[in-house]
Parts: C-alpha cells; sequence; structure tokens
C-alpha cells in the first residue's frame, strides 16, 4: 500500500566549532645582547641564519604559522605534538654557551626543546612551560651533550598545546 507521510524539520549539518586559540597580547621581550656574540635561528632583533625551513615536513601534526603579535614576528605552533627547524646550513655554535628561548601558552603542559647535529645525535632539554606572560630561558649548551657543537643541523620541539615562541638565539657572554 501507500507508505505513510514522513515530516522532517530542523535538518541540518554542522561543524563544531574549535575553541578559539588563546594568543599573548604583547611581544617576547626584546633581546639586549650585543649582535656580535648571537647567533640568531628566529628575532626580529638580529640577523636571522639565512635560510631556515620552520615548517620541514616530518609528518608532525603541529599547524605553524608565524604571526604578528604587537608588531613582532612570533611563531606559533598549534596543536604541537612535535615540530623540527631545518637549519640552511650547518651550524657551529660551538664557541657559544647558551641557547634562548622565550615562550608562551595558556594550554600546554609539556614542553621539551631539542638541538641535533648528525647522524642524527640529539638530546632534549625539559622546559617548564608558563601559565601566565612570556618565559625567557638561557640553556647551557652543555645540557645538550653529547650533540656536537660543532656541527649542528636542526632544532625539535615536542609537547602538547599551542606554543608561542621567539628569540630564538644561540649567545655568549662578551
Amino acid at each position: 500500500g501507500d507508505l505513510p507521510n514522513v515530516y522532517l524539520d530542523n535538518v541540518y549539518f554542522y561543524i563544531a566549532r574549535k575553541e578559539a586559540t588563546v594568543a599573548p597580547t604583547v611581544a617576547a621581550p626584546t633581546p639586549t645582547r650585543s649582535a656580535a656574540n648571537v647567533i640568531s635561528i628566529f628575532s626580529d632583533a638580529y640577523t636571522n641564519v639565512a635560510g631556515t625551513d620552520f615548517n620541514p615536513n616530518w609528518g608532525q601534526a603541529t599547524k605553524v604559522t608565524q604571526l604578528q603579535i604587537a608588531g613582532n614576528n612570533t611563531l606559533r605552533y598549534e596543536n604541537l605534538n612535535y615540530q623540527g627547524t631545518q637549519f640552511g646550513s650547518n651550524l657551529n655554535v660551538s664557541s657559544m654557551t647558551h641557547l634562548h628561548l622565550d615562550f608562551w601558552s595558556k594550554n600546554s603542559s609539556s614542553l621539551n626543546g631539542f638541538i641535533i647535529s648528525p647522524g642524527p645525535v640529539e638530546k632534549a632539554v625539559a622546559l617548564t612551560v608558563p601559565t601566565n606572560g612570556w618565559t625567557s630561558v638561557d640553556i647551557p649548551l652543555s645540557s645538550f651533550s653529547p650533540v656536537a657543537l660543532n656541527d649542528l643541523i636542526q632544532f625539535k620541539f615536542d609537547g602538547n598545546g599551542d606554543i608561542y615562541l621567539d628569540n630564538i638565539y644561540f649567545y655568549k657572554n662578551p
């Protein structure tokens, strides 16, 4: 026989909205070290190493963008699992003593920074993630032993959440 009538109402498709990413409203602190004592990877304050790839395809889930925060170029790692940085050429930082980083997050509970020499030889340093404001760290390069400081090829970060980074550079005290 006859099929019954079917009445439909409010049929729709939707995409669940992701929470808006919380971002810093102030820029990272401006570095004051003399450029003569710095090898810079990412900073508006210095001339950066040429040819650096901040988003090599290593199969990561992290979404990398560069954005302006209060007029200052900043790296954002969204949904961090791991993220590499490939230097334009091998770096000799053996005359330097520290790695400096500024970072900011509202939702990360884990962040590790690595430097990598060929092999690959890599060593992680665990970073205490801020919950409010920018954190500046100066990591002694001896913390990365046995990485060959005269032949660096890459950085790597791993962890979680959304991380903002700026002023990534190696330095020595005069």
